[in-house]
Formats: C-alpha cells, structure tokens, sequence
C-alpha cells in the first residue's frame, strides 16, 4: 500500500514541474506573464534551471533499482518453482466414496507402492467389484502428497464409445493450472504431438492423476508423465499387465465379513443382525460383489417395510434376480453388459453359451462342448474372456463365471421367468451332457453292483467322475428340467416358432449320462450325491419310457437313499425296482433287486420279510444258466446274499446258524477269488464269532480286513470293521483300547459323510463310557448318535439308541426322561421285528430290574 501511495505522489509532481517548465521557458524565450505576475518575469530564466533540475530528479527516483527485502521482514514466502498457487491447483477428484468398506489388504498394498514411488497403479477386476471406489479411496487420502493438484478422467474403457487419449491429453492440458485458457494452438497436434506437450507441461512437478475406467493399456500409454514425481492411479476390467512400470492390483469379490459389513452400512446394523440366515442368503444371491451388496442395501433402506427375508426370497429366484439387483444406472445387468457388447461375435457367442453351464466350474473341454469348438480353440478363447474379466481362473485348468455374470450369460441365452435356457443353451446343454457321458464311458454290463465300492478296472473314469461330480448331478437335473419344461409347453415341438432340442433328446442325454456314472456314485461318501443324481435320473428314465431304464433308475436310487439314511424311502424305491425288473423278465437284475430289498428291508427292521428276499435271490442264483447269466456273476451274488442272509439271523440272536451262514459266504468269496467280498464276509463273520463269545477268533478274522478296505477306498466297509475291533476290546475289558478303536472309526465315519455309520459308532463308544463308569458322558454320546440317525431318518437305529439311553436313564432314576425315550422308540419301531427291541423294551418296562450289563451291543 505504502508503495503504491508513494508511485502515485511522484506521477503527479512530475506531471506539475512539466507544466512549471513550460511555462518558464515561454516567458525566458520572449512571452509574457498576465496581470500580478508580470513582475517575476525576470526570474524566468532561474526558474527554468530549477524545474529541469527538479525534473531530472524525479526521472531518476522512478527508474531506480529496487533492493531485495530483507529477511527479517515478515513477508509471505514466494512458492517454490515446484509448486502452484493454490488458486491456480487443480482439484478433480469426485467425492470420497461414503459407504466405502474393506478391501484392507489392497489399501495396504496400494499404500506401500506409493510410499515406494510407484510412477503407476493400476486396479483391475470384473465388473462391480468396487475398482473406483478404491482408487477414489485412496486418492483422497495421498492427494495431500501432490502440491500441484490432483486430475481426473473417466476413460469409458466399459463402454461402446471409450475416451480417444488424443480428446483426453487436450482435457488434461487444459487443466493445468500455467495454461488455464489454453489457446487452439496449444491444442492442436496428434496424439503423439499432444502426449509429448502434456509430458512436458508436468515435467518436474507433482500431479495425482486418477485415470478410471479404463480399457487397455494403449489407451493409458499416452497418459503417463515422462519423468518421476507423479502419480498415475488407473483402474480397468482388464488387467493392464502391459504397463512394465505398473504396479498390478487385482481385486475380487469381497470376503463374506466384508459383504455384510457393507450390507450393514447401507441397510443398516439392526435389520442384518436380526435375521443372520436371510442376511446369509441375500449375501449368497448377491455373489458377494460389492456392486449387487450396495444394490442390496439400498433396496432395503428404501423400504422400510421390507424384512432382510423379505429380500432374501425375492433373490432366490434366478429368473429375476438381475431385475432385483437393479437401480437406474448401478444395475448388475448394464454393468456386466457394457463389457458383453464390447466383445466381438465369436467372444459374445463363447460366454453366452458358458452360461448354460449349471455346475460350479468347469475345465477347457467343458467349455469347448458348450461353445460347440475343438478343445485347441477354447483356451486363447477363454483367456480373452479372463482378460475381460467375464471369466474367473479357479485353477491352471479351471474356469468359473460369477452367479450373477452366469445369470446374465443365460440370459443372453434367452433364460427368462418361466423359460430355463432358450434353444442355442439348449443345444449347448446337451453337448455339455454328452461330453461328460464319453469322459465316464458307459457303465459296464450285467447286475447293477450288490455292495457299495468300485467295479475294478475303473481307477482313470473314477478320477475324472470325482473331480466333476458336482457338475454331472447338476448336468443331469437341469437336462431334465429343461426336458420337462419343453413337454410342458408342447412334446418335442418348437417354442414360439423358434427351432430348439426337442425334450426327447434332453431326457436321452440325461440317462445315458447317469447310467454311465452310476458305478462311481455307488459308495461312501457319495450316496447324498447319488440320491440327488438318481432323482433326477429316475424322471429322465420314466420319460425315455423303457422298463429297464426305470428298473435301473429305482435300484440305483433305493441303493443311494438307503445308504444315505432314509431307509424308508429306500425301502420305496427297492421295491419298485423288484417290480419293473420282474416284468422284464431279466433273471439277473431281478435276482439283485431281490438282495436289494432284502437289505433294505433288514435295514427297516422287517427280518421276516427280509428273509424272504435273500431265499429268493438264492433261488434264482441257482437257476442261473450261461446263457443268460455267467457263472461268476451268479456267485457273486449268491455269496453276498449269504452275507446278508448271516448277519438277519445274528440279529435275530440265531449265533450259531449265522456262523454257519457266514462261513458259507467267505467259502464262496474265496473260491471266486473276490478280494473285496471275502474282507466283507470275514468282517461279517467276525462279529457272529464274537457273539459267540469266541473274541480270539473274531479278532483273527477280522484285523487284517482294515488294511484291504483302505487299499481298496471302502470306507464303510472300514468302519465297520474298525468298529468291530472297538467291540472285540470292550468285550475283553480294555477299555482303552476299545476306545482308541471306536474313535479311529468315528473319524473315518465322518470323513466318508457317513452318518449312519458315525451314529453306529457313538452308540458303541456310549457303552465304553458305561463300562467306565462314567454314565454321563454315555448320556450324551446317545443323545449325539439319536440326533443324527434322526437327522438322516434312520428310523430303526433311532429307535435302538433310545432304548439303550432309557435303559441307563432308568438306571440311574431319571425314570420320566427314561418314559419319553420309550415312547418314542415305541413309535419309531412298531413295525419292526428285532428279537433285539423287544427284548429291551421289556427291560424297561422293569425299569429298576434294569443293570449295566443289559447295555452291552
């Protein structure tokens, strides 16, 4: 101000001496002064020395130089060179996302690159999973480390029409802070022209460039400064791995914690915490993609009516859960889409059919059946899809979409409410079908297997079935849906006009696949999986039409539901499989599906009945001709009936008789030369020598069977035996021992998902406890072992273990807990005829007459 003041003084007396001097010279030079001033006329000349004096002094006091202020004076320092005025530092960046959530280890790594100086991050990751609101994150929290401003673009790389880097280096240049009104001049030039002008524009200086959006590193290349000192933060679907000097982020859908911590901010924390199931299944339905998490909770935040179940069972339906998960320009549908129509034809056709897919994941020959290419064409396929993010690597051969990128597939397929897949999935089903039907081979011939455990010769087949197990009982219910659904609108006819594969063809694939794996779904851990497949492949053989198919479908499936726990549906099925094989006419399979109903009988608790089945299936072992039948086959069979027919009459307390049978059995194993049988017929036998009270033979017997059933994978088989070694102990009295035993069993029992066998095994461990004296433990070990035969409805094992409980709550007085337990074994086995219940249940009925030693099995 002081400055300024003084400026203006010395502008204005200069401006007067100027004037003074005009006039003196005029009256020195002969001109002449009016009125009172005439008398200084002599004084002009004087005058005219002093004005020029004056006016040369004031010349030289305006043009001096200036001094430097001193330090000392408290001035604002002037910025350095590095950075801008703060009017002048640009500040791009869109608001800091609020709901931002998780991601903990990516900020981690994001942060750490940036405290390294990494010129470059890029983020990269499918459609929805959160890429901007990272990288926004993040960039509000560094941008304080960049003086010169912070720049943002959004490169469209998702769209149709992506940002040119040529329309977008002329936006960045404008935005600089030393070229605010940038000429055209400044302007023009190709993109190398205007690359190489904007490099030089930030050269030296300190920017946080946020490049979102984009769609391939030629697209970044041009963006990036020349020299150190910026940051680029790019975010893409595809990963950028051409940028060398890019430090490479990669995300995936959030962590189930994640997802429902995001749920819980948009939703709110009361409505996720009151209903932990239907928050479960609503994360499900979403994916855990952040994009479906956030479509989720704002769908709920904006009806407060809505209950998180509510929600939960409008997502449960496929067929319109994309239409659920939409709101305005968030959708899931436009997300996925944008990077669909991008893609040219043959890349658009490959995905599309990838969602006729109805498994969990699937390998390059899969992938190939469904697209209809030759395996050699389906990996660099596929790799562009990964690229694009629209397909997920699950291992070096593995492939899986998203839930929510494969609804959208299928709906490319014409899948819609009501309509499962439209003809193009259609025909990709069935090729998906057919594929796996020629990797399992068909199954070999002659009677469907008596015993759970692997046809021998199958170890290459096996390996392929057990890695795609999931897949093939997923392949086979939805050709069958499909194949249903086609019937319901018109029998192999055309929907709408518009060729498709006719439901006939669907259900064909459909059995020819389940029959080729039946054998590798016939043992332990597989029979829940079995069950699931035979249901489905039963309805495929009631709609092919053929007795045999549907004889084969309900053995199978009586043999999966009985060992799966639910013997009376196995019960069922056995015997509907006794009556189509009967109207075949096919003596073998009709003699198998006799042993078939008679184990499951026997399992049902109907020994008499079960009786009849074995002598039957004897009898027609013994009709048995080469023509019809081979001798080995007919053996077989015979000496698993035996078996069978053995462990009936030890249950109905017939020892002696059942030693007899038995031994039969492993005569006739032995002289077949059967490795697998004769384990089972001594194991068998070594339970009836025990009941005889012949411990040392038993044992003889039946401990060098463990070892063949684990080289063999029986794993029911191997408990059984295990378990059978547990009881040799317990009856000797070591209890230690006893229990090691037991416990291994147990072990095996619930690593093969067999239920049924770990519940045999808890109420055998129970009666170690009560020889121990330790009743309480007993109690709850019954009480562990009743809550799993029930929870597989293994009815007549149910009602055992509530006898053996109330037999030793009696003996303890807890005489109306003991009532109940009676009642309700009453219930479970009143058309049951076990020596071994009615001999307990008069127990009971005494109650106080009731000793320890009526607990023994």
């Amino acid at each position: 101000m002081r400055r300024a003041f003084v400026l203006v003084a010395l502008t204005l007396a200069s401006a007067a001496t100027s004037v003074l001097l005009a006039v003196a010279v005029n009256v020195a030079t002969g001109g002449e002064l009016p009125g009172r001033l005439a008398p200084l006329e002599p004084f002009a000349w004087p005058a005219v020395a002093v004005a020029a004096l004056v006016t040369a002094v004031l010349a030289y006091w305006q043009q001096r130089p200036v001094a430097e202020p001193s330090t000392a004076v408290t001035q604002p320092a002037s910025p350095p060179d590095s950075a801008t005025p703060p009017h002048h530092r640009p500040a791009e960046l869109p608001a800091m996302p609020a709901l931002f959530t998780g991601r903990a280890d990516e900020l981690d790594r994001i942060l750490a690159a940036v405290e390294d100086g990494a010129p470059v991050i890029a983020v990269s990751g499918p459609a929805g999973v959160g890429k901007s609101a990272l990288a926004l994150h993040v960039a509000h929290r560094i941008s304080d480390r960049y003086p010169d401003g912070a720049l943002f673009v959004r490169l469209r790389g998702a769209s149709s029409e992506p940002a040119e880097p040529g329309d977008v280096l002329g936006r960045l240049l404008r935005s600089l802070p030393d070229t605010p009104g940038a000429d055209d001049g400044e302007l023009r030039g190709d993109t190398e022209t205007l690359a190489a002008r904007f490099r030089t524009r930030i050269a030296g200086r300190q920017f946080l460039i946020v490049l979102d959006d984009a769609r391939s590193a030629a697209q970044v290349r041009p963006l990036l400064p020349g020299t150190p000192g910026s940051l680029v933060l790019v975010t893409s679907r595809p990963v950028l791995a051409e940028l060398a000097a890019a430090t490479l982020v990669r995300l995936g859908v959030f962590s189930a914690t994640e997802a429902r911590e995001l749920l819980a901010r948009v939703a709110g924390a009361n409505r996720v915490n009151a209903d932990p199931q239907a928050t479960a299944a609503v994360l499900r339905a979403c994916g855990n993609l952040p994009l479906a998490v956030g479509i989720a909770g704002s769908r709920l935040r904006a009806r407060p009516s809505w209950t998180m179940a509510t929600l939960a069972e409008r997502l449960a339906d496929e067929g319109r859960r994309l239409d659920e998960l939409s709101t305005g320009h968030d959708a899931v549908r436009a997300s996925v889409g944008a990077t669909y129509t991008e893609l040219d034809e043959h890349h658009q056709r490959v995905f599309r059919r990838l969602g006729a897919h109805p498994g969990t994941d699937f390998d390059t020959a899969a992938a190939a059946a469904l697209a209809d290419l030759l395996p050699a064409g389906a990996e660099p396929t596929l790799d562009r899809l990964v690229e694009r993010q629209l397909v997920e690597v699950v291992t070096s051969d593995r492939y899986r979409l998203h839930d929510l990128l494969r609804l959208y597939a299928a709906e490319q397929l014409g899948a819609a409410q009501g309509r499962p897949l439209g003809p193009e999935g259609l025909a990709a089903l069935r090729r998906l079908a057919r594929h796996y039907t020629q990797r399992a081979a068909p199954a070999p011939p002659g009677p469907p297997e008596p015993e759970p455990g692997y046809p021998e010769g199958l170890d290459e087949r096996r390996a392929f079935v057990d890695a795609e197990r999931e897949n093939i009982v997923a392949t086979v219910t939805a050709a069958v849906a499909a194949g249903e659904h086609l019937r319901s609108v018109a029998p192999d006819a055309s929907a709408d006009g518009v060729e498709t594969v006719p439901a006939s063809e669907l259900f064909d694939a459909a059995w020819e696949l389940a029959a080729a794996v039946e054998p590798h779904f016939a043992h332990y851990p597989f029979h829940a999986d079995g069950r699931r497949l035979w249901t489905a492949g039963l309805a495929a053989a009631t709609a092919v039409g053929q007795p045999d198919c549907i004889a084969r479908a309900e053995y199978a499936l009586a043999r999966a539901t009985q060992y799966s726990g639910d013997i009376r549906r196995g019960l069922a099925h056995a015997r509907h499989s006794l009556e189509w094989w009967e109207r075949t006419e096919d003596l073998p399979n009709t003699a198998a599906a006799h042993r078939r109903l008679a184990s499951a009988l026997h399992g049902a608790g109907r020994l008499a009945e079960a009786e009849e089945h074995y002598a039957r299936t004897l009898q027609l072992c013994l009709e048995a001709t080469p023509e019809v039948w081979s001798a080995g086959e007919a053996a077989g069979l015979r000496a698993s009936a035996l078996r069978g027919l053995g462990s009936l009459q030890l249950a109905r307390g017939e020892v002696d008789a059942a030693v007899r049978t038995l031994q039969r059995a492993v005569d006739a194993r032995r002289d077949a030369g059967d490795d697998a049988g004769l384990a089972r017929a001594r194991t068998s036998l070594a339970r009836a020598h025990r009941k005889a009270g012949r411990t040392e033979v038993a044992r003889e017997l039946v401990a060098p069977q463990v070892p063949v059933f684990r080289r063999l994978g029986d794993a029911m088989w191997e408990v059984t035996a295990l378990r059978e070694l547990g009881r040799l102990e317990l009856t000797d009295g070591r209890l230690a021992e006893a229990a090691g035993w037991l416990e291994s069993a147990r072990a095996v029992a619930e690593r093969s998902r067999n239920h049924t066998g770990a519940g045999i095994t808890l109420v055998a461990l129970a009666e170690v406890d009560v020889a121990a004296g330790r009743p309480a433990a007993a109690v709850d070990r019954f009480r562990e072992a009743i809550a799993g035969f029930r929870a597989v409805d293994a009815h007549v094992r149910e009602g055992l273990a509530l006898l053996r409980l109330a037999l030793l709550l009696a003996y303890h007085g807890a005489h109306a807990e003991a009532d109940a337990a009676v009642a309700r074994a009453e219930e479970l086995l009143a058309d049951t005829d076990l020596a071994e219940a009615g001999e307990m249940l008069e127990r009971v009925r005494q109650l106080r007459g009731a000793t320890r030693s009526d607990l023994g099995g």
